[in-house]
């Protein structure tokens, strides 16, 4: 098993610009998932204004980082009925510094049942128009028989990030081998710098040895103040990293 992708969520308003970018700078396969709404990322917000803070700072350095957005609730309804929010637009517009996205993915955290089903002709016609980047759809309990029949439909056009636990950072009894043998995979729930060997090796065992996969951590990379912790996400990723030698 290949791991390609390190996800850490949870990059705000409160995250520190030039040490976050040095931490990324250092792990070529981190990624960073900032979480974004109406609530959170509106024009009039810190975290807007931080976000483009951010890309003036590696656009400056010559830098590219490989970040996501992980929309929520107020947003992700919008978006997968074609409606993209104006904010969200210009976010998706920047570029790095070489002419390359700087937002390479988007993570739709819809929940079917807290709200309605996408319709599935209008999300894959918003996927095709925003095709230079890769939709991530997130894998579980309420959503599962969806996405099941939206592959059957439209075949390999999104991601994948599975996580039984709903966000809430809860570690399964059992990881599954990858689902869609065509679709790139990430792991969530409960992934920390004190598991994540542990559970790379769970992984592995239960996928093929050339598959790649991706993982991603946000509950247990918080620090006391409730936001993330560098020191631990460099914890995460240092030890993630070692796995792959």
């Amino acid at each position: 098993m290949k791991l390609e992708k390190i996800t850490i969520s949870g990059a705000n308003e409160h995250t520190d610009i030039k040490e976050l970018s040095d931490l990324l700078y250092r792990y070529p396969k981190a990624e960073i998932g900032i979480q974004v709404s109406d609530k959170k990322a509106s024009y009039d917000s810190k975290r807007y204004e931080w976000f483009f803070a951010l890309h003036n700072y590696v656009l400056r350095l010559k830098q590219n980082i490989n970040v996501a957005l992980h929309i929520n609730p107020g947003w992700v309804e919008k978006v997968c009925e074609g409606y993209m929010p104006i904010e969200l637009l210009k976010m998706m517009t920047l570029k790095n510094s070489d002419g390359s996205l700087f937002v390479k993915r988007l993570q739709l955290n819809f929940l079917i049942g807290r709200e309605p089903a996408p319709d599935m002709d209008k999300l894959y016609w918003v996927i095709n128009s925003f095709n230079s980047r890769r939709f991530i759809f997130t894998y579980n309990d309420a959503n599962r028989n969806f996405i099941r029949k939206y592959y059957q439909r439209y075949g390999n056009c999104f991601d994948l990030l599975v996580d039984s636990s709903h966000g809430e950072g809860k570690t399964p009894e059992k990881w599954e081998p990858v689902i869609f043998p065509d679709v790139f995979q990430s792991y969530s729930g409960g992934l920390s710098p004190d598991n994540i060997e542990q559970a790379l090796d769970s992984i592995a065992a239960v996928n093929r040895t050339d598959i790649g996969i991706g993982i991603d951590a946000e509950g247990k990379l918080k620090g006391d103040d409730g936001h993330l912790s560098l020191e631990k996400a460099e914890a995460y990723l240092e030890k993630a990293s070692r796995w792959c030698r």
